[in-house]
């Protein structure tokens, strides 16, 4: 598969999207993001979490979509180990917490504004239980991705894969995770160019990686390296927590997220989605990707662009 280096070149040298520019000009916008702010230092506040005696994995999943709790449920089950789990729902199903709890009665369940999509209540959690002692995080969210005609069929493939239902391949992935030059572990075919729609998402990846690093660091990986470099699409992953230790060290506040329109790429969290992955690779840690066949090591440079991408020109 081949990139399209010219359009490439003409991305790189675009400025700021007028939609960017208008939000951020438009008072409106302005105090939305300023009332959820305050809602989510309510919630985050409300998080009252005691770490189960010597338990090292915390399992976070946003619940957009409770129809796909059935499929959560079934899946952690999987977990080869001791586990302590957290649920983020935003407010409006907030009636479905006694569901999570009657299934798992120890269950952690935060209630949050519709603001950051899955990104935004990930970081929330991880501020809070990062001081205590869990040492591996998993991360799911209920994507249905409603503009892609497989949106339901890849939620299920990406679980069932970073979930496997070989207890010899969910061994090895355990094993893996205890590598202390582990970063991330995704699911199988889902490592992808940092190429794709960067157009849409440059500039808060720019931004982000200025703020953990500097600009110089930003501008090597994302303009003069940026064909070297890729990341987990879904947001969906294994990880150490020290792997994701550059962006927690941040404070990322709600008033960094776009309101919630419907958008298909271009927010806050569509650039944090590539820079979850981007962190444990400047980093220097290892990559891996989990199938029914087993934990595969993966090289940061990948050829992998889907047909939905922007910079895909066929096979």
């Amino acid at each position: 598969m081949r990139l399209n280096k010219a359009k490439l070149r003409a991305i790189s040298n675009k400025g700021r999207s007028i939609k960017n520019t208008l939000i951020r000009s438009n008072p409106t916008e302005v105090a939305k993001r300023r009332i959820v702010k305050f809602k989510y230092r309510e919630a985050s506040r409300a998080i009252r979490i005691k770490r189960s005696e010597s338990t090292k994995i915390a399992v976070v999943i946003h619940l957009y979509y409770p129809d796909s709790w059935s499929l959560f449920a079934k899946s952690i089950a999987r977990i080869d180990d001791k586990f302590d789990l957290f649920i983020t729902l935003p407010s409006k199903n907030a009636h479905f917490a006694k569901n999570i709890i009657k299934d798992f009665e120890n269950a952690q369940v935060i209630i949050v504004p519709n603001h950051g999509r899955d990104v935004l209540p990930f970081l929330i959690v991880l501020k809070v239980i990062r001081k205590l002692g869990y040492v591996y995080v998993l991360k799911l969210h209920s994507k249905k991705s409603t503009h892609r005609t497989d949106g339901s069929r890849w939620l299920e493939t990406m679980v069932n894969d970073l979930l496997p239902t070989n207890p010899e391949i969910m061994k090895q992935m355990l094993r893996s995770l205890e590598y202390k030059d582990t970063g991330i572990i995704g699911p199988n075919n889902q490592y992808l160019n940092l190429s794709v729609n960067f157009e849409a998402n440059g500039r808060h990846m720019t931004k982000i990686l200025t703020k953990i690093y500097s600009r110089e660091v930003a501008n090597q990986v994302l303009q003069t390296n940026r064909l070297d470099y890729g990341f987990f699409a879904g947001t969906m992953f294994w990880a150490r927590l020290d792997a994701l230790k550059p962006i927690l060290d941040q404070s990322f506040e709600a008033t960094d997220f776009e309101s919630e329109s419907g958008q298909i790429d271009g927010t806050m969290s569509h650039a944090l989605e590539r820079v979850l992955s981007l962190v444990s690779e400047i980093e220097n840690r290892k990559m891996y990707e989990v199938s029914p066949m087993g934990v595969k090591l993966l090289s940061y440079k990948t050829d992998n662009i889907p047909d939905w991408s922007d910079v895909y020109i066929g096979p």
